[in-house]
């Protein structure tokens, strides 16, 4: 009886564990694409226009299959934006581990962002637009909100040492760090991989002005490592071409 039941548990785990795997992996497909096609339709035309049915419809689902991946259209939102958040955060104190002067961290915060808001327009539209859009005094929005301010945190102290060590002459950093910011940002909105302007251009020049803005000495920068950048899973992939490598975007 021993050997019949370890053959009929090997058989089960064969039939059925392929099956629930198979099960998983739709499962898994299927959030994907919902959120990936809640990204673009969220940047496309707002989150406050965009309704469930517009989502069953863009990925092929009745609205009742889009409720059995994601609770409510806002806990959609929250947890595109918390991922987002959370991506470029790790990806900044990577990038920054080991660099100590003011001005090393505050051209990597500039570029990083640039190249970040350029190489994945929609989500990063969404994270810097739709945080009007979860209720107000909510858990997602007090979370998200603390992660924001996490990222700006490395802003801040970059801008706040290099003043403290001289290497920054600023009248008032909160402005500037909020100039800074949002011309990197503003990438989004414009760049275009076939434009007259490469990345790479496009952060380096950045890069100068933010350091003319904050009156350091002019210096010798190193170049971004595109590969360096935050991974937003749910980007389109379409929406604009990507300058990194395929496995840097996996």
């Amino acid at each position: 009886m021993a050997i019949h039941g370890e053959v009929w548990l090997k058989w089960c785990y064969r039939t059925f564990g392929r099956r629930i795997m198979d099960l998983k992996d739709r499962d898994a497909d299927a959030s994907r694409r919902i959120r990936m096609a809640a990204v673009l339709l969220f940047a496309r035309q707002g989150y406050a226009a965009t309704g469930i049915r517009d989502l069953a419809r863009e990925v092929n689902m009745t609205n009742a299959g889009i409720y059995h991946h994601v609770s409510s259209k806002e806990a959609l939102l929250a947890d595109l934006m918390r991922v987002a958040q959370r991506g470029l955060i790790d990806a900044t104190e990577r990038m920054l581990r080991d660099v100590q002067s003011p001005t090393d961290r505050l051209a990597l915060l500039i570029s990083s962002l640039t190249a970040s808001h350029a190489t994945a327009p929609m989500t990063t539209q969404v994270m810097d637009t739709e945080l009007r859009s979860l209720t107000p005094g909510s858990a997602a929005l007090d979370e998200i909100i603390a992660l924001r301010d996490a990222y700006e945190d490395h802003w801040k102290h970059a801008i706040a040492d290099g003043v403290s060590t001289g290497a920054f002459r600023i009248a008032d950093q909160k402005l500037t760090r909020l100039a800074l910011m949002s011309m990197c940002t503003g990438t989004s909105e414009w760049y275009r991989p076939d434009g007259d302007s490469t990345l790479e251009q496009v952060c380096a020049e950045f890069v100068a002005i933010g350091l003319a803005a904050v009156r350091a000495p002019v210096q010798v920068v190193a170049a971004l490592d595109l590969s360096l950048l935050p991974d937003f899973p749910w980007e389109p992939p379409h929406a604009r071409n990507d300058p990194r490598p395929v496995e840097a975007r996996r």
